[in-house]
């Protein structure tokens, strides 16, 4: 890798910026085909180039190594999501805004191994070597999720993660056809640059501006 590379990654890990988008349901408008046609592929390229993030340990559940997995919701279907947690759950915070107000979204999960309800039962150092696993596991997925956003960054899209709210719930997980032995861990999502535009409603991170570089230490024996 030349310098240039070095600052191009630099300048899209920069450029990346929390912001959630949201949108009445009522308001919601359909990506039009064309615009589709570009930014789905250009979705799924990032979802697959975010799968080249390191992983300790194998999880072999259905034969597939990677500890996470991306279940994705194109347009038409986050909409379904967002008018099933307003309408038949009766949600009214954020969450079915932020669906309705996103072009795309991915949520993904981990998979742990172990069962921390029977942690107790187990010697400590099991235990601990246990939770140590599901610990890189967890770690894994987290990077797999920061490499999804910089490469959809890096396509000009704008991009939230949230921590999912009733996503996380088991109806929720049934209803989206996700196995429950998985866990989530994030829902990325994803504002086309063409979609940017009617009566969204838009809050910045609130922590882009308290960075620094007090976590740094140089360690000198």
């Amino acid at each position: 890798m030349s310098e240039p590379h070095a600052h191009t990654v630099e300048q899209i890990i920069r450029s990346r910026r929390t912001e959630k988008v949201l949108l009445q349901v009522e308001d919601h408008r359909p990506v039009p085909q064309q615009v589709d046609a570009l930014r789905r592929p250009q979705v799924m390229e990032s979802i697959k180039a975010a799968g080249w993030a390191p992983f300790h340990y194998a999880r072999q559940p259905s034969g597939v190594a990677e500890p996470w997995r991306a279940h994705v919701l194109w347009d038409g279907q986050a909409i379904k999501v967002a008018q099933h947690l307003r309408d038949a759950l009766g949600d009214t915070g954020k969450l079915p805004l932020l669906l309705a107000g996103c072009s795309a979204a991915v949520l993904v999960t981990w998979l742990p191994e172990f069962d921390r309800e029977t942690d107790r039962a187990l010697k400590p150092q099991v235990a601990e070597e246990q939770r140590s696993r599901d610990e890189e596991h967890l770690a894994a997925a987290s990077a797999m999720v920061q490499n999804l956003m910089l490469m959809l960054t890096a396509h000009g899209m704008g991009t939230y993660w949230s921590s999912g709210g009733a996503l996380r719930k088991p109806d929720l997980f049934q209803y989206l056809g996700i196995p429950l032995v998985e866990r989530f861990l994030a829902g990325i999502f994803i504002e086309y640059p063409e979609m940017a535009d009617g009566p969204k409603e838009r809050k910045p991170g609130s922590h882009r501006d308290k960075r620094s570089d007090a976590w740094i230490r140089e360690i000198s024996l």
